[in-house]
């Protein structure tokens, strides 16, 4: 009997250890196996770090390779409060003093952000080198004198290394180049519109750690290297946007207008060679700036052109062969009604002008006839192959197509009133398009910003060649249109003040009066000037605008032009472009005479 209770115990036990075996083995076999990666993941965490790090920002170029646009070693600094706080409380407010006046921070906002802070609180961010190291090295003699005192010790004061976006030439070409927003990403300009390229490659490396958690040196744990971002070669030379600039500033000194503008452009690639407006901003500081100081409102900013518009419309009359350049039209003595709506040349009493006089005196009233000539189907051609009514494609966010009203849309005056650049808006860019195309024998070129791209580890370079759009007008009418826009800055010409010695310029005036309030009569214009130098072989297309000039003269040949003048003088000088020499009067017969006289 008590042997079969013995057998029944010693089959329980060896049943009872079987089980529990079989559970030891499964549960090893789980953690071993079924929890291999999730157990080591989780031990590596307790003797390993990962740190990464960042490459540093594409940097931006002229087309010459001189910086506009790069990157400053800095560092962040923070601090834990309670560490601070042990040193006893006039102490950490005398410390308090110190940051701020080593790092250049309000004192009272690092008492508010200690007062807040509960773990770690930022001291400084983007710090410059220099001052890191002099508060490193203060934080150095403190301690010293501490230990000497036996007193506490400033601890647990963090210094990261970080880069800073830095703009070397200050607010040179600053609407073009844009800015970084507080996540460091592209805001606006360049930088927003090539961040992607410009963003640089993060790196990550992962470290052993002993028992007391000092770290061991493997260089064999590096797992990737940071990569730097693209380098951008801009269109843009530096040279030539300070001139822009510096001339710029001079009209706006003078004539003191809400905003003025310059763009300057080669018409045979599409590269734009300078781009500035004021008022404007220095991208390195920042602080209460407004929106119509960043924004690049060469590309968003819309407004009617008035006569520039003309130079345009009558090439596409030229083009369809309404009229030739010795084509004579009736201008009323000044005053024509039209559609129940008067049409002024303003200040003249014009009798009979030929289509070469009516571009070189910018006659409304002849304009206007010969767009009804023309028709509008024509019309509208010519203006939406110019480009109007669409962006430029330069490619940046927020750029303005203008107003240009589809065919199907106009009414009895548009024919009339578009013409003459009345009842369009346009983008200066648009413009500068527009007579990009004209200068290059009527074929119109991609406004092209970026040159080339470069990737500094292999060297590796992208270029963005010069491409064409189409053709606007023929060569034939857009040599004429060049030809009878010489006269515009010779005696008797609308713009003899942006003329420049030694050179043929070709160019057109616009005096726009600002429609507001449903009316024009409101003493508000845009005063502007468009030229082409050399006119028989165009260096660039230059176009100097200014938005209600409070001058004492509201026409662009006078507020704008001699702007003008000086920009393409001192340009010319400086690419070295030989001087031309005149014979106006000989070519504008020929061209008359070869066209078929008057009619």
């Amino acid at each position: 009997m008590w042997k079969e209770g013995y057998i029944v115990r010693l089959a329980l036990v060896a049943l009872t250890m079987a089980a529990a075996f079989v559970f030891l083995a499964n549960h090893l076999f789980t953690l071993q196996v079924g929890r291999h990666e999730e157990l080591l993941t989780k031990a590596r965490q307790k003797y390993t770090e990962s740190k990464s790090s960042l490459g540093a920002r594409g940097r931006v170029y002229d087309i010459h390779g001189n910086l506009l646009a790069g990157n400053l070693a800095c560092q962040d600094i923070f601090a834990e409060p309670k560490w601070v706080y042990k040193l006893g409380k006039e102490e950490a407010d005398r410390v308090l003093r110190v940051f701020s006046q080593e790092l250049d921070v309000p004192l009272d906002l690092l008492r508010q952000r200690f007062k807040r802070g509960r773990v770690e609180v930022v001291l400084k961010r983007d710090a410059e080198l220099d001052r890191a190291v002099k508060l490193k090295r203060w934080i150095q003699a403190y301690n010293e004198a501490a230990a000497e005192k036996n007193a506490p010790k400033l601890r647990r004061v963090r210094f990261v290394e970080t880069q800073k976006r830095y703009y070397p030439k200050g607010s040179l070409a600053a609407n073009t180049l844009g800015f970084l927003n507080e996540q460091g990403q592209g805001g606006a300009g360049i930088e927003q519109l090539m961040n992607q390229r410009l963003i640089p490659g993060e790196g990550e490396a992962m470290f052993e750690r002993d028992p007391r958690g000092r770290r061991l040196r493997n260089d064999s744990e590096q797992v990737r290297h940071p990569s730097n971002g693209w380098n951008v070669y801009l269109t843009i030379d530096e040279t030539i946007q300070s001139i822009v600039e510096e001339e710029l500033a001079g009209l706006y000194e003078e004539q003191e207008p809400k905003a003025a503008f310059a763009v300057m452009a080669n018409p045979k690639t599409g590269a734009v060679m300078a781009m500035a407006q004021l008022p404007t901003f220095n991208p390195n500081h920042r602080g209460g700036i407004t929106r119509r100081q960043w924004e690049n409102q060469i590309l968003t900013y819309s407004f009617e052109p008035g006569s520039v518009m003309k130079g345009l419309s009558l090439a596409g009359a030229l083009h369809y062969n309404v009229v030739n350049l010795g084509s004579t039209y009736y201008c009323e003595k000044g005053l024509w009604y039209h559609a129940g709506r008067r049409l002024r040349d303003s200040g003249h009493q014009y009798e009979n002008l030929q289509v070469w006089e009516i571009v070189q005196k910018s006659s409304n009233i002849g304009t206007a006839k010969i767009a009804m000539d023309m028709g509008p189907a024509r019309l509208y051609t010519t203006l939406h192959n110019f480009g109007f009514g669409q962006t430029t494609d330069l490619g940046f966010p927020g750029e303005a197509a203008g107003i240009f009203r589809p065919l199907s849309r106009w009414d009895g005056l548009s024919l009339s009133r578009f013409a003459i650049g009345q009842g369009i808006a346009v983008t200066p860019l648009q413009i500068v398009q527009g007579y990009c195309a004209l200068a290059n024998d009527g074929v119109m070129m991609q406004m092209r910003l970026i040159d080339r791209m470069e990737d500094p580890a292999s060297g590796l370079v992208e270029f963005y060649p010069p491409k064409a759009k189409h053709r606007v007008v023929s060569a034939a009418a857009a040599r004429q249109m060049i030809t009878a826009m010489k006269t515009v800055t010779k005696e008797g010409g609308t713009a003899t003040r942006a003329a420049v010695d030694g050179f043929e310029v070709a160019g057109k005036t616009g005096t726009a009066q600002k429609f507001v309030n449903q009316t024009y009569d409101n003493g508000l214009y845009v005063a502007s000037f468009i030229g082409i130098a050399p006119a028989d072989d165009p260096a660039f297309v230059l176009y100097v605008v200014a938005d209600e000039p409070g001058g004492r003269s509201h026409y662009g040949g006078t507020v704008a032009g001699p702007t003008f003048s000086r920009i393409a003088e001192r340009t010319l000088r400086y690419l070295q472009v030989a001087p031309s020499t005149p014979g106006d009067s000989i070519v504008l017969d020929r061209v008359i005479a070869d066209a078929g006289g008057d009619e």
